[in-house]
């Protein structure tokens, strides 16, 4: 039986896991986690430039990862979970930050603010594409105003070395219907979400070049710096399996 994106998470046990397995200490997206940590400093940096405050909000904010690394670098952090295992997890990290467990794709989902910046990461690849597109459009009518930004990624860029593995992967999920994973998806598609949502990508930044499996075969802090290092090159962002976008209102 396929398990939906809201229901993957939804168990205790499940949230621990996630921790444990997905951003073990020497996994590869731990790796690109310390990428994402300093592109994410980097876009707070650049608000402070214009905002006197900041006021943050994380959507699919699971065991709070993402807003447990930003809630001292904003003024009000709010993160948003729709499983409470997940809630419960990510509020034990945090200090000043609050969790609320509510699922905003709801068409009668109560706005419950507005907020300068929002991230929101591993949602869009593994949710649903109507899921997807309506988290995405919950999101745009929370931002604040024209000078807010939404910041959101795919991990599994089509146009990445992943591209090997999808004639495996499509064989794989024929006759599946959708799967939370093997997805992939391109920068385009990307474009074509905010779109639809009345955003516009004001940029995207790349990481992740090379892969965990080239990864694997060296120190954990030689891939990591060998990373860091490739996702500066501009030339080869486009090929990097995780892609940050940024984006704002059109």
């Amino acid at each position: 039986m396929t398990t939906t994106y809201r229901e993957q998470f939804s168990k205790a046990d499940k949230a621990k896991e996630y921790d444990a397995e997905q951003y073990g200490p020497t996994s590869f997206s731990r790796l690109l986690w310390g990428i994402e940590q300093t592109q994410l400093a980097c876009v707070v940096e650049n608000m402070r430039k214009t905002h006197d405050s900041i006021e943050y909000l994380d959507f699919a904010a699971g065991t709070g990862r993402v807003i447990s690394f930003m809630e001292d670098k904003v003024d009000t952090a709010t993160g948003i979970e729709i499983s409470q295992a997940m809630v419960d997890r990510a509020q034990e990290k945090l200090n000043s930050g609050t969790m609320i467990c509510k699922d905003i794709t709801l068409p009668d989902a109560e706005i419950e603010g507005s907020y300068d910046l929002i991230t929101t990461f591993r949602f869009v690849l593994n949710a649903e594409p109507n899921l997807r597109q309506a988290g995405i459009t919950a999101l745009a009518k929370r931002l604040k105003d024209e000078n807010s930004l939404l910041v959101f990624n795919n991990h599994s860029n089509f146009y990445s070395h992943k591209l090997i593995l999808w004639p495996i992967h499509k064989l794989r999920a024929m006759g599946k219907g959708y799967q939370t994973e093997g997805n992939y998806m391109t920068n385009k598609q990307a474009h074509q979400v905010a779109d639809e949502a009345g955003l516009v990508i004001i940029r995207t930044i790349g990481s992740g070049f090379l892969g965990g499996t080239i990864a694997k075969l060296l120190p954990f802090k030689m891939a990591s710096s060998l990373e860091m290092s490739l996702s500066k090159i501009k030339l080869l962002r486009p090929f990097c399996v995780n892609q940050l976008y940024i984006a704002k209102r059109k």
